[in-house]
C-alpha cells in the first residue's frame, strides 16, 4: 500500500505532465492553423500552374515532352512525407503504411521500389525493414517552404531525365479537419496529359508562345511539380499537427483522471491515518482510566 507521501509525489508528477501536454496542445494548434494558411495560399497558385499548362497543350499541335512519356516501368520511386517526431498517434504509422501497399502494388507489377524519405519517422520506418531510401530528409515536415519543394523536385526531375526512375509517387496525408486526415498518394511523373487537355481552351491564332511552346512547358513543368509537392508538404503538416493536436489533449484527459484517483486514493489513505490516530487516542485515554 503506498504512503501518503508516496501518493503526493504521483500527485505532483502527473500534473507537471499535464501541463506539458496541455502546452503541446496549444502550441500544435497554432502550428496547425499557419500550416492551414500555407496550404491555402498555395492552392490558387497550383490552379493556375495547372491552367496555364492545359492552354499550352490544348493551342499546341502534337507537342511533345519527356515528363509526360509513358515508359515500360522498372524502377519506381515514392515520396513518403512523415514527422520528425512522434507523440501524434497514429499519424507517422498510417502514411508508412499506405506507402508500404502502394509498394507492394509495384512490385507485383515487376517494378523495383526505392523510398524517399522526408521526416525521421518515415527513414525510421523504411530502416527498420531494410527499404532502399535513395535520401532522406528532415527538418522540414513540421513547417515546409516552397524552396523545399523546389530542392526535392530538382532531385526527382533529375533522377527522371537520368532514367533511375521510370515513374515517381507521393505519398502524404490529405488533411480533411482538425479530427480527421487520410493517407493519400498521387503519381507526380509521369504527367499525364489527359489531366490537362479536359480542361484549358482552345484559342486558335489569339495566342503564340515566345521562343516555342515547348521551351514555355519546360520553364512551368517544374513549377507546376514543385507546388504539387509543396502542397504535399503543407497537407502533411496540417495533419500532423491536428494529430499531435488529439493526442495531446487525450493525454491531457488521462492525466486529469489519473490525478482525480490519485487525490481520492490520497484522502482516504489520509481519512485513515486520522482514524487510526483517534483510535490510538482514545484507546490510551481508557487505559489510563
Amino acid at each position: 500500500m503506498p504512503t501518503m507521501r508516496d501518493i503526493k509525489g504521483r500527485i505532483r508528477s502527473v500534473t507537471t505532465t499535464k501541463k506539458t501536454t496541455k502546452a503541446m496542445n496549444l502550441v500544435s494548434s497554432s502550428k496547425m492553423a499557419r500550416a492551414k494558411a500555407k496550404l491555402n495560399q498555395g492552392n490558387p497558385f497550383f490552379e493556375n500552374m495547372h491552367r496555364i499548362i492545359s492552354n499550352i497543350m490544348i493551342n499546341t499541335e502534337s507537342i511533345e515532352h519527356e515528363l509526360f512519356e509513358e515508359r515500360k516501368i522498372k524502377r519506381s520511386l515514392i515520396i513518403v512525407i512523415a514527422n520528425d517526431r512522434g507523440l501524434c498517434g497514429g499519424y507517422n504509422v498510417n502514411v508508412c503504411k499506405h506507402a508500404m501497399n502502394l509498394m507492394n502494388n509495384l512490385q507485383k507489377k515487376g517494378s523495383e521500389v526505392s523510398i524517399f524519405a522526408i521526416g525521421n519517422k518515415s527513414r525510421d520506418f523504411f530502416n527498420r525493414i531494410n527499404i532502399d531510401i535513395i535520401e532522406a530528409i528532415n527538418g522540414i515536415s513540421e513547417s515546409p517552404f516552397y524552396t523545399d519543394a523546389q530542392k526535392i523536385c530538382s532531385k526527382i526531375i533529375e533522377l527522371y531525365k537520368a532514367q533511375t526512375f521510370d515513374q515517381v509517387h507521393i505519398c502524404y496525408t490529405q488533411f480533411v479537419s482538425a479530427i480527421s486526415y487520410l493517407p493519400s498518394d498521387m503519381k507526380l511523373m509521369p504527367l499525364q496529359p489527359n489531366d490537362f487537355l479536359s480542361e484549358g481552351k482552345r484559342l486558335g491564332d489569339a495566342i503564340r508562345y515566345e521562343p516555342n511552346s515547348l521551351e514555355v512547358l519546360d520553364y512551368f513543368i517544374p513549377k507546376y511539380i514543385s507546388t504539387m509537392i509543396f502542397l504535399a508538404l503543407s497537407t502533411s503538416a496540417a495533419s500532423g499537427q491536428a494529430a499531435t493536436m488529439t493526442a495531446m489533449d487525450s493525454a491531457t484527459e488521462n492525466a486529469e483522471n489519473i490525478i482525480d484517483n490519485l487525490t481520492l486514493m490520497y484522502n482516504r489513505a489520509r481519512q485513515g491515518a486520522i482514524t487510526q490516530e483517534i483510535s490510538e487516542i482514545v484507546g490510551g485515554a481508557n487505559a489510563l482510566e
